[in-house]
C-alpha cells in the first residue's frame, strides 16, 4: 500500500509540474503570433526594429540567466516559479491596457519584452532543476515529456491567437495573464524542496563561477552549450526575425499566413519529440543532435530562394522536426551529465547559449534583411551553422559520445 501510495503521490507531482509548463508555454505561443505581428504588421517596423524588439524577448537571459541558475540551485525552486509566474502576468496586462487605449508603440512592445525576457531567466533554471527531482529514474524520458508538454502547450496557444485574434489583441493578452496566474497556482502545489541543516550555500557570484567553471571543465557540457549558442544566432534570429518579415514582404501575409508556417515549424517539433518519447533509449544522443542540426542548414539554405508559399511551411515543418530532436536530446544530455550540485546552474548555462545567443541573430539578422534581402540574409545562418557543426564533429566528443544504459 505505501509503495502505492507513493507512486501516485509521485504521479500527482508530476502533473503539477507539467500544469505549470503547460501554463507557461500556452502563454508563449500566445506570444510567438502576437508579438511579431504587433511589430512587423501593426506598426509596420523595418527587419533592424523588428530584430531589436524580438532581442529584448532573449536580451535579459544574458543579464540574469546564471543569477536563475544560481538561485534555483540555493533556493526552493517551487517558491521561484509561483512568484516568477505572478510576476510575468503583468506585462500582459499592461500591453493590454496599451492596446485598449490606442497607445500601442515600439517602445512599449520593448519594455514589455524586456520584462517577459526578465522573468524566463528565472523561470527555466528552476523549472529545469524541479524536473530530475519530480520525474523518476529515465531522465531521457522524462525530458521528453516535458518537452512534449511544452510543444503541444506552445501549438495550441499559436492556435488560438490564430482563431481568436477576431476578439481582439487586448482580450487575448488578458487571458495570457490569467493563464500565467493558473500556472503560478499549479508551481505552488509541487513539494517544497528540502536541504540539509548542514548545507552552506557559497554567496550568488560566487556560485555563479563555480557553475561555469564547471561546463568550461567539462568536455561534453560545453561543446553542448556552443552548440546552443550558434543555434541561437543563426537559427533563432531566423526564425524570429526572418520568417514574419518573409510572410509579410513576400507573400504579403498576416496572422493566418504567419501562424500556418509557426504551427507547422512546432507541429514538426512535436512529432519528434512524440517519435522520441515512444522510441525510449537513444544511445548516440550526441551524433543525433549534430545530425538533425544538419538538417536545420538544409532547411535555412533553401529559404535562400523564393517558393510557393506551401513549399515554404513544408520546410518550416521539416526545420521543426529536426528542432525537436536537437532539443530533446541536447538537453537530455545536461540533465544526465550534470552532477545534482550544478545541475540548476549548468541547465541555466545550457539556457543561456541557447536565449544569449539569440538577442545577437535577431539583431544581425534584422539588419542582413535591410542590407541584402530577406532571402539573400539566410545565407548567413547556412554558412555559419555549418562551420560550426564540422568543429562539433571533428573536436569535440559529442559524435562518438555514448549514453548511459537506459
Amino acid at each position: 500500500m505505501s509503495a502505492e501510495r507513493t507512486k501516485a503521490e509521485g504521479q500527482a507531482t508530476l502533473a503539477w509540474y507539467m500544469g505549470g509548463q503547460a501554463a507557461w508555454f500556452f502563454s508563449f505561443g500566445l506570444q510567438m503570433i502576437m508579438f511579431p505581428i504587433l511589430v512587423a504588421n501593426i506598426l509596420d517596423e523595418t527587419g533592424t526594429r523588428v530584430g531589436i524588439a524580438q532581442m529584448s524577448l532573449s536580451a535579459p537571459a544574458i543579464l540574469f540567466m546564471l543569477l536563475g541558475g544560481a538561485t534555483a540551485d540555493r533556493g526552493d525552486p517551487r517558491t521561484i516559479l509561483f512568484r516568477v509566474h505572478l510576476f510575468a502576468a503583468l506585462p500582459p496586462l499592461a500591453l493590454a491596457t496599451a492596446l485598449n487605449a490606442d497607445l500601442l508603440s515600439f517602445e512599449i512592445l520593448v519594455c514589455y519584452g524586456l520584462f517577459m525576457g526578465t522573468a524566463t531567466a528565472f523561470a527555466m533554471p528552476a523549472r529545469d532543476a524541479t524536473l530530475s527531482r519530480v520525474g523518476g529514474p529515465n531522465i531521457q524520458r522524462t525530458v521528453t515529456l516535458a518537452l512534449a508538454v511544452q510543444q503541444i502547450s506552445q501549438l495550441i496557444g499559436m492556435v488560438v491567437a490564430l482563431f481568436a485574434a477576431t476578439l481582439g489583441a487586448p482580450l487575448l493578452f488578458v487571458g495570457q495573464a490569467l493563464v500565467m496566474l493558473g500556472g503560478g497556482i499549479a508551481s505552488r502545489q509541487l513539494p517544497k524542496r528540502a536541504h540539509g541543516a548542514d548545507v552552506v550555500h557559497a554567496p550568488r557570484l560566487q556560485a555563479m563561477r563555480d557553475g561555469l567553471g564547471y561546463v568550461r571543465q567539462s568536455d561534453i557540457l560545453l561543446p553542448v552549450v556552443i552548440a546552443m549558442f550558434a543555434i541561437g544566432v543563426f537559427y533563432i534570429g531566423s526564425f524570429l526575425v526572418i520568417l514574419p518579415l518573409i510572410v509579410r514582404d513576400f507573400y504579403h501575409g498576416g496572422y493566418l499566413e504567419l501562424g500556418i508556417a509557426n504551427i507547422a515549424f512546432f507541429g514538426g517539433m512535436i512529432v519528434s519529440t512524440v517519435f522520441l518519447l515512444r522510441f525510449g533509449h537513444v544511445a548516440r544522443r550526441g551524433r543525433a543532435v549534430i545530425a538533425s542540426l544538419f538538417v536545420g542548414v538544409l532547411v535555412v539554405a533553401t529559404f535562400t530562394q523564393e517558393m510557393p508559399y506551401w513549399l515554404f511551411c513544408v520546410l518550416s515543418l521539416t526545420w521543426g522536426l529536426g528542432a525537436g530532436c536537437v532539443m530533446t536530446l541536447s538537453r537530455t544530455i545536461v540533465q544526465a551529465e550534470a552532477t545534482e550540485a550544478y545541475r540548476a546552474r549548468a541547465l541555466a548555462i545550457f539556457q543561456l547559449g541557447f536565449a544569449g545567443g539569440s538577442p545577437l541573430g535577431s539583431l544581425i539578422m534584422g539588419v542582413l534583411s535591410d542590407e541584402v534581402g530577406t532571402h539573400t540574409a539566410m545565407w548567413f545562418p547556412a554558412i555559419g551553422m555549418t562551420l560550426v557543426l564540422t568543429w562539433l564533429m571533428v573536436k569535440t566528443r559529442l559524435w562518438k559520445l555514448m549514453a548511459h544504459a537506459a
